[in-house]
């Protein structure tokens, strides 16, 4: 810890030395990204190259490639004179050539929710990871909340944005209020007795008024047909074929009538006498 700043504060000193060594305990002990939120919490209070250096060798083992990079080479620019950095800078080199193989995945829950990947804890979401060209399965999991899992598919240097939705364990119950232990029946509807009654009538005058006005046409082509026939007859069948007329357009006025009717009562007649609320 030798490039600690000499303006930070003694207290954060000595919690930056004790995070710089309880993050070299994990790193040995295998527990590479435990090591590492100890590593950045020992380079945030109090800025060092070796924390750099360490941070760096972290997210080289989590496959993180393009971080270590970013590390590697803040490592360098912090210690210019690092007797290792020729091998840190060919390091670097070798790492860049692999990055266009990675793919960068960032993955949203709602609601925020620890996040898996392959696995691994990859932190809580919003979390971005990189990771090699494939298959990989992402595991959200929330106290309260049903699991949820998926399967990316991952292309060599792709970006993926992932959003998943958990669903709770036991849906929200509905106000009390708006529950009802029993359903109303349905109104009765009254049978449509009027209804057909005027419809029939409506059809009977109509069948009646073409009749009679068939009738009146033959009366009418009977006086064109060429018989002689005295003055008398050709009143009477004059006659015959107005009177025939009148009682077909009667009818035809009584059946539009009686139609009429029947559309409003089929629409009427079955609130006829059904309580006031039910209408």
């Amino acid at each position: 810890m030798a490039g600690l700043l000499l303006s930070t504060p003694p207290g954060d000193v000595e919690q930056a030395r004790a995070d710089f060594e309880r993050g070299a305990a994990l790193y040995r002990a295998g527990d590479f990204r435990a090591a590492l939120a100890a590593f950045e919490a020992a380079q945030a209070r109090a800025p060092a190259p070796q924390s750099l250096f360490n941070i760096a060798r972290c997210q080289e083992r989590l496959g993180q490639l393009a971080d270590a990079v970013d590390s590697y080479t803040a490592y360098l620019a912090a210690a210019p004179d690092a007797p290792d950095r020729a091998a840190v800078s060919s390091r670097v080199q070798e790492l860049r050539a692999r990055l266009p193989l990675e793919a960068s995945l960032r993955i949203s829950v709602e609601p925020p929710s620890p996040v898996a990947v392959d696995g691994e804890p990859a932190g809580t979401s919003p979390v971005s990871v990189r990771l090699a060209p494939g298959t990989h399965r992402v595991r959200a999991a929330q106290d309260g909340y049903q699991p949820l899992e998926r399967e990316v598919e991952l292309a060599p240097g792709g970006r993926v944005q992932l959003e998943l939705s958990l669903v709770p364990l036991v849906p929200e119950r509905a106000p009390e209020a708006a529950v009802h232990d029993r359903v109303a029946p349905l109104p009765k509807t009254q049978p449509r007795r009027w209804t057909w009654v005027a419809t029939g009538l409506s059809v009977v005058s109509l069948a009646a008024g073409i009749t009679f006005g068939l009738s009146a046409h033959q009366a009418e082509d009977t006086l064109k047909d060429g018989t002689p026939r005295s003055p008398d007859q050709v009143q009477q069948v004059y006659d015959t074929a107005v009177a025939r007329s009148n009682a077909a357009n009667g009818f035809y006025a009584a059946a539009g009538i009686a139609g009429a009717a029947a559309i409003a009562l089929f629409f009427l007649e079955p609130h006829f006498g059904a309580p006031a609320e039910a209408r």
